[in-house]
């Protein structure tokens, strides 16, 4: 795998994130007519999901990106189960289409980059110990 630098990491990993949440906002308004949030593409909501989402990718980077390609392994399986359970989830609100309280954004606001948090975290623990369980002669 190509050895990427620490900063291109960084910016790919906000760029993706953007991408998967405005991306997904503009998928499901023309598969089913409206947004997830109510004030539509431009809600602010939109940005502050997308930037709380990403926090955990960048952080995960700054703190244990040393080496860039074990952390672009980690970063792109990660951000891959976070697609995974973000598009549904944002489908199954949209699906529902309840409208949104300031207590169901909060937790919204919560629950998703925290578990991209957990996903983060765990596919860098799964990866050090695949990498020592490799290293180890039998």
């Amino acid at each position: 795998m190509m050895n990427r630098s620490k900063g291109f990491l960084v910016v790919s990993s906000i760029a993706g994130i953007f991408i998967l949440v405005y991306g997904t906002s503009i998928l499901l308004r023309l598969l089913f007519g409206q947004y997830f949030m109510d004030g539509g593409f431009s809600d602010l909501n939109y940005l502050y999901l997308a930037l709380l989402c990403s926090a955990p990718f960048v952080l995960y980077l700054l703190f244990f990106g040393g080496n860039s390609e074990r952390a672009s392994k980690v970063i792109s399986k990660s951000g891959l189960l976070f697609f995974i359970l973000f598009v549904p989830v944002n489908c199954t609100l949209v699906i529902e289409g309840k409208e949104i309280t300031q207590e169901v954004l909060t937790r919204i606001l919560t629950v998703l980059p925290v578990t991209a948090l957990l996903l983060v975290f765990v596919s860098h623990f799964l990866k050090a110990r695949c990498q020592k369980i490799e290293n180890k002669d039998f």
